[in-house]
């Protein structure tokens, strides 16, 4: 099996594994590979609102049926508690939407949401949004960056891997700030 024909054949699998979990490094790379035609656009954006959606749900109803029991168990989960509180505290309803844009938070936040008074329909609407936006935008970033690729090195065979290469440093780079970042709040506390 080459790895072109396990991207076409597990691609789409991956985008709903990585966005069930989190999901910009690997939406931003299926995005990639959708701009050299391995994977289509409208699919990859499809599948990830899908991922990201079930995820969140899942996530918010453990919330709801679990609560406290679960942030006891995740000790990192119960870390960003307060700042989960203090987001959805300040925006209500809204803080759905805005949370899944902040990296490191969303599944913390789809628990806390869960635990609060909200009604199911109220999250799944404001959820269903979010994720639709949120997809629509990483793939279209990772699809515009490898038409840019391509621009800039030409549409020579194996740039996927100058491509990949690129996002795995940011994505490295951006997972290596977060944890700086969180040591960094941890001795100040």
């Amino acid at each position: 099996m080459t790895p072109e024909s396990l991207l076409e054949q597990f691609g789409y699998f991956a985008v709903f594994i990585g966005t069930f979990l989190e999901g910009e490094a690997i939406l931003v790379t299926a995005g990639f590979f959708a701009s050299r035609g391995y994977l289509n656009v409208a699919g990859v954006a499809a599948v990830a609102f899908g991922g990201a959606y079930c995820g969140h749900v899942f996530w918010f109803w453990l919330g709801r049926a679990h609560g406290v029991k679960l942030l006891d168990r995740f000790p990192r989960m119960k870390r960003h508690f307060g700042k989960s509180v203090r987001v959805f505290e300040r925006y209500g309803p809204p803080a759905i939407v805005i949370t899944q844009w902040i990296y490191g938070l969303r599944i913390t936040c789809a628990v806390i949401i869960g635990m609060s008074r909200i009604s199911v329909l109220k999250f799944l609407l404001y959820e269903a949004v979010s994720c639709a936006a949120w997809a629509i935008v990483i793939t279209a970033l990772g699809f515009y960056f490898g038409r840019v690729i391509e621009s800039v090195l030409g549409r020579v065979q194996h740039i996927e891997i100058y491509g990949l290469i690129i996002i795995v440093v940011i994505a490295v780079g951006f997972w290596m700030y977060h944890k700086w970042k969180e040591r960094h709040e941890e001795r100040e506390q």
